[in-house]
């Protein structure tokens, strides 16, 4: 059975070679489609999967999956008739190289729609990376943004921002989008759960060895039995797993707007 340690983020690493291991790895690849009970992450990816199945299910013809990594969810876009991974760490599914500034190297308008999930969190200016996205999707196409809203620092290589679900709109309108949807996921009583997995995490003293030894005996056992038991009882809250940008609720692990193009004037 898997231990909270083995399931931390993986550290910050400058080797791009480490970077792209770790974003082709197939439990990573897994674990976005499939987690079990016993995963950290278990909430936050099953609540993005319907998110990104939607969109998913909505657009067809040419997509960027601008941030790839792995391309986790390439599966779930069935109606295209072609599907680009770009980012800028090689791997076995990246078809296309991002600049070293992350721009596309495409013409304007080449793209029908453009995919981003929990990429913008790694973005030095999260502003041209929208724009960029802007400007590579053709006048009406569609671009989903998820991200992260309370959730823990993790490098990938970097880690710089998180966002509310309002304040990721604003974002987004300031780069010329319009927006079709803005919710907050993983939210209430899943994305305390989910908090509370990494709080429990940090429970670590290794300047006072016997308070440490305790502290790893109560880490073990919340990862064994209280773990998945708040990861299944997380489960009757499904009602939360995503809800509108303006829900009273202050806890949500993530946010996520869907946004589209302005067409050109006439």
């Amino acid at each position: 059975m898997p231990t909270i340690e083995s399931q931390r983020p993986e550290p910050s690493s400058d080797s791009v070679e480490a970077l792209s291991s770790v974003l082709n790895d197939d439990l990573y690849l897994r674990r976005r489609m499939n987690p079990p009970l016993t995963d950290l992450d278990y909430l936050i990816f099953k609540d993005l999967l319907p998110v990104i199945r939607r969109f998913a299910e909505s657009v067809e013809g040419h997509l960027l999956d601008y941030g790839s990594g792995g391309a986790p969810y390439r599966s779930l876009f069935r109606a295209l008739t072609r599907y680009e991974a770009a980012d800028v760490t090689p791997g076995p599914h990246v078809t296309l190289t991002l600049r070293s500034d992350g721009s596309v190297p495409v013409f304007e308008g080449t793209f029908d729609a453009v995919l981003s999930t929990q990429v913008l969190e790694h973005v030095p200016d999260p502003g041209a990376y929208l724009r960029e996205g802007l400007r590579v999707l053709k006048p009406g196409g569609r671009m989903l943004v998820t991200t992260h809203g309370l959730f823990i620092e993790h490098g990938c290589p970097d880690d710089f921002r998180r966002w509310t679900a309002k304040g990721l709109e604003w974002e987004a309108k300031a780069a010329g989008f319009e927006i079709l949807r803005a919710s907050k996921i993983v939210a209430g009583p899943r994305g305390s759960f989910h908090l509370m997995h990494y709080c429990v995490a940090e429970l670590i003293q290794t300047e006072r060895p016997q308070v440490h030894a305790l502290l790893t005996v109560v880490r073990k056992l919340y990862c064994w039995f209280a773990l998945p038991a708040l990861n299944w009882l997380g489960d009757f809250f499904t009602n939360m797993s995503e809800v509108p940008a303006d829900h009273r609720t202050p806890v949500f692990s993530g946010v996520m707007v869907e946004l589209r193009k302005p067409n050109a004037a006439i």
